[in-house]
């Protein structure tokens, strides 16, 4: 279809392009305007010159423009061909956050109803906090800002940023009351019975009400007061970026060799870069888009943007400040410039620390000060079954030595936990040989094993590397240099 130049990769330079598209437009327009206009003023002086009898017969055209006046015709072809790259661009954008919303509305709604579920978060009080701040939640992504991968974190990015749009009703379904055409019945739940989606406002003001219609006898045992009366409930979205895989660290040591003084593709020497991200205290303000994501298509080529995955984290942290400070307000939350939450110190500290370099730490951080926070936090790569099974698994041994040693109540950081990061390693690696996470991967693609190979083993962060014996190797399924054969990057 129509395509513009920089409009291509993931939502947030889509957007962008968007912006330059609507820029065309008017320009356009302008252009054709100003033609006309002066193809009228000349018009009517020339016919100030002619005779009474020739005023007359020009009088009768001087309303319509000459199909053969060669400059407006490529004037007015301008205009629509602007007109319709800037509404093909448009509807592109439009099915791209439909899909991305989609998917994140589920997840977000999952980890709702699961924490819901969890008597101890419900006995802490986390619900009146949830009503009176929203939800948190966290994802966890792994993904590489380098290559196609870097267009999905900017769809990630967009689609999670929609959840701020969204509140989650709960009601009491006794199936008395007439069921609406609207709502999806969900059969096969002992306690949720339908749910259902409605909308309200245009354009940025836009807001999704999604209501979940519940047993009655789990609507009054388990739902909090807090959340009875079809309370609404916010998302308070936040998404999290390390790349983990070879490519990532690819990336980060091009960044290192450019920022030392060596030679740019371009032949000439890289301006050096700070070695640290500013995260500031603020956390009023959004980072800006157009400084964070460029509108540059070498991406889709394996030209890595750096710079992303700080942003992004810096972007998620301030969010998440802002929400410590009113969940748990200290002394200093009241002023303007907030300072950083003592719940966020490692965080903060761990981002600080990511450029260049794959800081797997952040992760880790960012899903502790979320538990602490009573949020839920999710976990996402390109495929859903590879790096996601490797940090699923780490999570998991996390949560039952955790349990096992002291209770739930301990960190899941394992620098300043008592338990052994040793023991959650081999917890980890048991999971991943035989656990649930080969089997996921046999279904998808045909083969018990996980898409790495023993050289991307090896530039992975500890915390994720694979067992030796569920790798797939270099080729997967004998098929040499092929699509399918391909193995995770």
């Amino acid at each position: 279809g129509p395509s513009i130049k920089g409009a291509s990769g993931g939502l947030r330079r889509l957007e962008m392009g968007r912006k330059t598209a609507v820029k065309s437009v008017r320009d356009a327009q302008d252009a054709l305007i100003a033609a006309v206009t002066n193809h009228f003023i000349a018009k009517n002086k020339a016919v100030t010159s002619l005779t009474p009898e020739a005023q007359a017969c020009a009088m009768k055209t001087r309303r319509h423009v000459p199909p053969n006046d060669i400059n407006i015709a490529r004037l007015r072809q301008n205009v629509t061909s602007a007109t319709e790259r800037l509404h093909a661009l448009t509807w592109d954008i439009a099915m791209r956050r439909s899909s991305c919303f989609s998917q994140a509305l589920g997840i977000a709604i999952t980890s709702y109803l699961t924490s819901l579920s969890d008597a101890s978060r419900v006995q802490a009080g986390w619900a009146d906090l949830w009503v009176r701040h929203g939800y948190l939640i966290t994802f966890e992504g792994l993904l590489s800002a380098a290559g196609k991968e870097l267009g999905m974190i900017e769809d990630a990015s967009g689609g999670i940023g929609m959840l701020k749009m969204v509140s989650v009703v709960l009601i009491s379904d006794d199936g008395s009351t007439t069921a609406a055409v609207d709502r999806v019945p969900v059969p096969h739940s002992p306690y949720v019975r339908w749910i259902q989606v409605s909308t309200s406002g245009v354009g940025s003001r836009t807001q999704y009400r999604f209501e979940v219609g519940l047993d009655p006898g789990y609507y009054n045992q388990r739902v909090p007061a807090p959340l009875l009366n079809q309370t609404p409930v916010r998302f308070y979205p936040l998404l999290y970026q390390v790349g983990v895989d070879i490519r990532q660290w690819g990336a980060n040591q091009g960044r290192k060799i450019s920022s030392s003084g060596g030679t740019s593709s371009a032949g000439g020497k890289s301006p050096p870069r700070s070695s640290s991200p500013e995260l500031g205290v603020s956390s009023s303000k959004d980072v800006d888009e157009e400084n964070m994501l460029e509108a540059d298509d070498a991406d889709e080529d394996g030209i890595p943007d750096n710079d992303v995955l700080i942003a992004l984290n810096i972007e998620a942290y301030r969010g998440m400040n802002a929400y410590a400070h009113a969940i748990s307000p200290t002394g200093n939350s009241n002023v303007e410039q907030l300072p950083v939450h003592p719940l966020l110190t490692k965080l903060y500290e761990a981002i600080r620390a990511s450029a260049g370099k794959m800081e797997h730490s952040v992760l880790d951080h960012a899903a502790t000060a979320c538990a602490r926070l009573g949020g839920g936090s999710t976990i996402f790569c390109k495929s859903g079954k590879d790096r996601t099974a490797m940090q699923v698994t780490f999570k998991a041994a996390q949560y039952i030595n955790r349990y096992m040693e002291g209770g739930l109540t301990q960190s899941n950081d394992t620098t300043s936990s008592p338990i052994m990061t040793s023991k959650i390693y081999a917890d980890a690696a048991l999971m991943r040989i035989h656990g649930t996470r080969l089997p996921i991967c046999d279904k998808n693609v045909g083969q018990s094993k996980y898409a790495f190979n023993s050289l991307q083993s090896k530039f992975m962060p500890d915390a994720l590397k694979p067992p030796p014996s569920t790798l797939a190797g270099f080729l997967k399924g004998g098929r040499v240099f092929s699509r399918e054969g391909g193995i995770e990057s």
